[in-house]
């Protein structure tokens, strides 16, 4: 046991009672080491959540919900739209358990934004699109950065994910919103297409910087935990480029003999990091190996875990009420594992093949 990662419920990380707490106990009880990590899609999305302007997305939510929600008003919407020749044909929901809900339905109403306020203004008792420039400017600030917000969250998604990566591309985030910083209070909006489009309100650069100043600093300390095991990342990532001094004593003379072996070298360059360990000798660098294997053990999500029990809702429904719990167990065992059954070897195997089904 190297490691767990967990969703951040108090039944999970309570320092006495969660279950964190006693698997770590139990494993250092063995004589081992458990790093525990909040995991980094949740975090994502708890630093998503601070990101402010409430008004405007409460604003957006009520004139979406006011069209789709009548029948009548939604087809005439959708028609309206294939008259005007819109970029999309209709608006979407917004869904707070969804990842990527909140910045799907802000670029879709910007996208619309004139063909939703002509229909809004052609019914008494619609809810209007607010016109004021400061209004329009929040939203096209706030599209822009959920957007970014939005590609962090497809890039920390997938299998196959190693720590490291995950936590590169959060480090690679908190930079970008560095950037966006300096050109916000250089007026440059190179990067904020949206917001360039509409014409940003000179007033208004104070709050957008206060916002990305507490995006920010969320970042920073909701991934402390990741932080503290920087040291271990960047020997497994760049063991040829890291300074021998500032690892553990134990590991000093094994890296200085890794650091000179010109054909592990070459292959480090040519090879992925999981190929690249895979080639490395055991029995000449033992600890190292067993490093490897610890960073290529750790999860830094709970991606696996959510897209089990996705797979399970998807298949345990009212209408498959014969489904057993072996029926469950295997259907879950295929959709997981990333083995590839031999279906000719199985149907060869079989003592009579219906050809008629």
């Amino acid at each position: 046991m190297a490691g767990i990662t967990t969703d951040g419920a108090p039944a999970m990380v309570g320092r006495k009672s969660g279950l964190a707490a006693f698997v770590s106990q139990k494993v250092s009880e063995c004589g081992g080491k458990v790093v525990k990590y909040h995991c980094i899609l949740h975090q994502e999305q708890l630093c998503a959540k601070s990101v402010g302007l409430v008004d405007v997305m409460r604003d957006v939510v009520k004139i979406v919900n006011n069209i789709r929600s009548k029948a009548l008003s939604h087809r005439q919407f959708k028609t309206l739209m294939d008259e005007m020749d819109a970029q999309y044909g209709d608006v979407l929901y917004h869904q707070e358990v969804r990842w990527l809900s909140c910045g799907k339905v802000l670029r879709r109403f910007f996208d619309l934004r004139d063909e939703i306020r002509v229909f809004q203004e052609s019914k008494d008792g619609n809810i209007q699109v607010p016109t004021d420039k400061k209004w329009l400017s929040d939203l096209a600030f706030l599209v822009d950065v959920t957007e970014l917000l939005n590609i962090l969250n497809v890039q920390l998604q997938g299998k196959d994910q190693i720590i490291t990566q995950l936590f590169d591309h959060v480090r690679a985030f908190k930079q970008k919103l560095l950037l966006l910083r300096r050109h916000l209070s250089a007026g440059n909006l190179v990067h904020f297409p949206c917001l360039g489009e509409v014409g940003m309100v000179k007033e208004k650069v104070h709050e957008y910087d206060a916002v990305l100043s507490n995006l920010i600093q969320e970042f920073d300390s909701r991934f402390e935990d990741f932080r503290h095991s920087t040291a271990d990342f960047e020997l497994f990532a760049q063991p040829f480029t890291i300074s021998v001094d500032a690892l553990r004593d134990d590991l000093q003379m094994e890296l200085i003999e890794l650091q000179c072996d010109s054909e592990l070298k070459h292959k480090f360059t040519s090879l992925p990091l999981t190929d690249f360990y895979k080639c490395v000798p055991a029995n000449r660098y033992p600890k190292m190996c067993k490093q490897a294997q610890v960073m290529l053990s750790l999860f830094g999500s709970t991606y696996l875990c959510e897209q089990t029990f996705s797979l399970m809702n998807l298949n345990k429904s009212k209408l498959r009420s014969q489904i057993t719990d072996s029926h469950l167990h295997n259907i879950l065992s295929l959709s997981v594992s990333q083995l590839q059954p031999n279906l000719e070897k199985l149907l060869k195997n079989k003592d009579q093949l219906h050809i008629s089904h």
